[in-house]
């Protein structure tokens, strides 16, 4: 039973390794959909460079969150009757964002990622250049907390999934052949849809493949684990500087963005290695930020704290609770949905 500030979403796996559940149920608060939304952003450049406009540009996508995201009484993740009546474009806008953040809570809870970044963010920041023979190539990448990358192509749809986007994703989660020279552990494609039950749109599900076969034109990201861990943290540390500075808790700094009901938060000893490393001491950041992670994160800390030494803490239980949603049909769901 999912409790009251719960989301529950199911999802199927195909062509998966076999550890992993063909179906399965993910449960999640929106303090964790908005930290996927953060940490999958494609921002524009350099985010630091760009501070208020980066930090504007992730304020833009939580802001999804409660003016179209709903909570039906069982917990299901449903739209609101707002985003129902969007035009096709912002419908297209809204499904990719919510496909991404989808990815992202997938990712962490299935696969046991704990950094993940989009690759275009990484490869503006350091001004990688990919060859021009092709731009198909997956959106995310990370780290597992057993060890090894994971890549994830993201999709979302506002009704049922085919075969023609299953293939889609076949072939753009294979798009990367290794990353700093290590093949992925893990390469899968995602895509967070509202299904079509009997005619009449379902709640949110999602949709996971993974085969083995790796496309002809895979490219190569030269990634770094020092430059990756700074390019993660630095979306968080632009937040810090910008919103407002509340006072610290339970070994975090936090800022609070008023009036979207929000507020951020990094481990201190965390970001200020990283302040360290923007300042010029690179060397061993990864290690460090790692074992800083291991050591903290061991001991008992806030129910909101991610695996990552951030905290994200939303105000929006009136906004996702709101009956201005239309139900969707009187009918019974398959049990397993």
């Amino acid at each position: 039973m999912v409790q009251p500030d719960e989301f529950e979403v199911w999802y199927t796996t195909e062509e998966f390794p076999d550890s992993f559940n063909r179906t399965g149920r993910m449960v999640f608060t929106a303090d964790v959909l908005a930290h996927a939304l953060f940490v999958t952003g494609r921002a524009p450049q350099d985010q630091v460079a760009y501070g208020w406009t980066s930090v504007y540009e992730w304020l833009h996508r939580v802001a999804l969150i409660p003016a179209y995201v709903r909570r039906a009484p069982t917990g299901r993740l449903t739209r609101s009757d707002l985003a129902r009546d969007l035009d096709r474009s912002e419908k297209v806008a809204l499904s990719y964002m919510l496909g991404q953040a989808m990815t992202g809570v997938f990712s962490r809870q299935t696969a046991s990622v704990r950094f993940l970044m989009h690759v275009d963010r990484y490869a503006a920041r350091y001004g990688i250049r990919f060859a021009a023979n092709t731009r198909k190539r997956a959106d995310l990448f990370g780290e597992r907390q057993t060890g090894g990358w994971v890549v994830a192509e993201a999709k979302g749809r506002s009704g049922n999934i085919d075969d023609e986007l299953k293939e889609t994703m076949r072939a753009q989660k294979r798009t990367i052949r290794s990353i700093g020279g290590t093949p992925p552990a893990l390469a899968f494609g995602c895509a967070a849809h509202f299904p079509q039950y009997k005619g009449v749109p379902d709640h949110l599900k999602l949709h996971a493949v993974d085969p083995e076969e790796a496309e002809p034109e895979a490219i190569d990201v030269p990634a770094d684990r020092d430059r990756f861990i700074l390019a993660y943290y630095e979306p968080f540390l632009a937040a810090l500087e910008v919103g407002q500075e509340e006072r610290a808790r339970d070994g975090y700094e936090v800022a609070s963005f008023g009036p979207f009901g929000i507020s951020v938060g990094v481990l201190a000893s965390v970001a200020q290695r990283i302040r360290r490393a923007q300042r010029g001491r690179m060397e061993h950041l990864y290690q460090d930020v790692v074992e800083l992670l291991d050591t903290y994160l061991a001991a008992d800390g806030p129910a909101r704290q991610f695996t990552d030494g951030t905290v994200v803490m939303c105000k929006w239980q009136q906004a996702l609770d709101q009956d201005d949603w239309s139900t969707e049909t009187a009918e019974d769901y398959p049990q397993w949905w």
